[in-house]
């Protein structure tokens, strides 16, 4: 099950440099600004893609870890 601090929205992931480069090509432009032009947040684009992704494939009803656990023997017992 995914953790957090309580009060923290918002957490990190890793991703690769020609992954990030490829995922802001999908950034839509937002509005001008002093400094520039202003485009979608990551957090934006992920978000839409997720959803996406949501509606397109099937989904477990537990949330899974992405780091590998060991189950206890009481639950390799329920299993086996």
């Amino acid at each position: 099950m995914a953790r957090r601090k309580l009060g923290n929205s918002h957490t990190t992931i890793c991703v690769k440099w020609n992954d990030k480069e490829l995922f802001r090509k999908f950034a839509k432009f937002v509005k001008k600004t002093k400094t520039g032009e202003l485009f979608e947040s990551d957090a934006v684009i992920f978000h839409k893609i997720l959803e996406f992704y949501e509606q397109h494939h099937e989904k477990s009803t537990e949330i899974n870890s992405t780091y590998p656990t060991k189950s206890t023997s009481q639950e390799h017992d329920q299993q086996g």
